[in-house]
């Protein structure tokens, strides 16, 4: 930082550097739901259309095991699907927060740094 930058400008900064790191972090967080989601949209496709005879196996970690019914590993994962619909939703509302407020935040060091230009011609 600057020396001859106001703490109260350094502490500014530091806020919106702070808020961009959030900002990518919620990105990223919405990014691997997203990825999951179609994971499972794929996983609940193919599971509808196999035959009721199939054996159908579930795995939870290294272990792999028969699932007794089809149709509540396909509830399992469509509530699954769901809760992650329901978190991308409130990461989109985080992150459209974060950024209005890292705009606010950079319209004061914009007029900052304005006025500060001015005063030194």
């Amino acid at each position: 930082m600057e020396p001859n930058l106001s703490a109260y400008l350094q502490n500014q900064i530091k806020q919106a550097q702070q808020l961009e790191t959030q900002i990518e972090q919620v990105a990223t967080q919405k990014y691997q739901l997203d990825v999951r989601i179609k994971e499972l949209d794929k996983t609940i496709k193919e599971l509808e259309g196999i035959n009721d005879g199939v054996k159908v196996f579930k795995n939870v970690g290294p272990v792999l095991y028969e699932v007794e019914s089809r149709k509540k590993l396909i509830d399992e994962l469509s509530e699954q699907k769901e809760l992650s619909e329901i978190r991308i939703k409130t990461l989109e509302k985080q992150q459209a927060s974060l950024e209005e407020k890292y705009r606010e935040l950079e319209e004061i060091l914009k007029k900052k740094y304005d006025e500060a230009r001015k005063g030194q011609k």
